[in-house]
């Protein structure tokens, strides 16, 4: 009975080892694969779909292993299908990191294309969405992209690194999505822009469903940002009038003629809460505590002294206060509420599910007010 045991997988092993080689032949080679890193989307007046392709060939044979292609279709995997006749590698998008809309796209909508991909298997939901105000064609065109080997691993780079140092906000697939199907509360993305042949971030994109309407600048996301997320290890440049600190100021350098000041946070954290505070008339109080360390300032005062930090502390509150206050005012004035206040609305009102049109008739309307608190860990005598 052992014997025949040892028989039977004596067998087996041997026919695994007969099947094994065999399958290996169906799989792809990576030296015949082209790995799309990025895509591009645009649509021209004729109303077709035109895409960019940002792939890259694993072959120790050929100098350049990137490679762009255009192509053109009225869906997406036409798009794909025709870009694969133009190389002479089979392309996959195991390794997708990046998605780029041009203007015309991003402004009708952007959703049956992510819809299209987001039934590939293949590709991963930690991609990033972008959009662009120039042609995405254009933007995946610039050459460069610095020390990575293709511009759509740059703008990968380009857009984690952001996130990562609390610059904006993420907007990953799955991320976007969640803000899309969510009503009361609109997705942001970055937009992408060429300078100097070179991919940047300089504004994110506020979209109403899937749709680009407004643009907030690298300043205005920060507070934002305060409201949505929290910061680990956020930095904040302000300026302040100089008039509420001319006392404290004198002390080092006598009568001073400078209309404004400017200082520096880091180690920035909040602590950011929205309240609904009456349903009827559609009013909220939002708490925002924060505390940071001062590392610069264009004016040297004195902050070990009770006195000076409390007037620093309640301008800043102001300051901060006052951004708060036209960040949202821009957001209502394209109806796109990018903070959640419609989450909070939905979630008090139970007993009839919103709807995105029914929170886009009452969102430009609500009325905010803010409670801002700061809370300046550490500070010295500082320059």
């Amino acid at each position: 009975m052992q014997n025949n045991r040892k028989i039977t997988l004596l067998i087996v092993g041997l026919l695994s080892m007969m099947i094994i080689p065999s399958c290996s032949h169906s799989k792809d080679v990576i030296e015949k694969l082209g790995v799309v890193s990025a895509y591009g989307f645009d649509q021209n007046e004729e109303q077709v779909l035109e895409g960019t392709t940002v792939l890259y060939q694993f072959n120790p044979d050929i100098t350049n292993a990137s490679q762009i292609i255009h192509s053109t279709g009225s869906t997406f995997n036409m798009v794909r299908s025709n870009a694969n006749k133009k190389s002479g590698y089979k392309i996959v998008n195991g390794k997708l990191q990046t998605l780029l809309f041009g203007p015309t796209i991003a402004k009708k909508g952007v959703f049956p294309y992510l819809d299209t991909i987001e039934r590939d298997a293949a590709i991963s939901d930690m991609l990033y969405v972008t959009i662009s105000e120039e042609p995405a064609r254009d933007i995946l065109s610039a050459s460069n992209y610095e020390e990575a080997p293709n511009i759509g691993v740059y703008l990968n780079r380009l857009v984690d690194t952001a996130v990562l140092d609390e610059k904006i906000v993420s907007s990953k697939f799955h991320e976007f999505m969640r803000d899309y199907l969510q009503v009361g509360r609109e997705p942001l993305v970055p937009i992408i822009s060429i300078k100097q042949n070179k991919a940047a971030i300089e504004e994110v994109g506020i979209m109403q469903g899937d749709s680009h309407v407004g643009s907030f600048s690298m300043k205005e996301i920060f507070f934002v940002r305060l409201l949505r997320e929290e910061f680990n290890e956020g930095r904040l440049d302000l300026e302040l009038e100089t008039k509420p600190f001319q006392d404290y100021i004198k002390e080092y350098q006598g009568d001073n003629r400078e209309d404004k000041m400017f200082i520096v946070i880091d180690q920035l954290q909040n602590n950011s809460k929205i309240n609904l505070t009456n349903v009827d008339h559609l009013t909220y109080e939002v708490d925002v505590s924060i505390h940071g360390r001062i590392v610069e300032m264009s004016q040297r005062m004195n902050l070990d002294k009770a006195a000076p930090l409390r007037k620093l502390e309640e301008e800043i509150d102001k300051k901060i206060k006052k951004n708060l206050e036209a960040v949202v005012k821009k957001a209502q004035q394209v109806n796109a509420d990018v903070f959640g206040f419609g989450v909070k609305y939905n979630n008090r009102t139970r007993g009839e599910e919103l709807t995105r049109e029914q929170w886009q008739d009452l969102f430009p309307n609500i009325e905010v007010d803010f409670n801002v608190s700061t809370e300046i860990k550490r500070f010295g005598i500082v320059q």
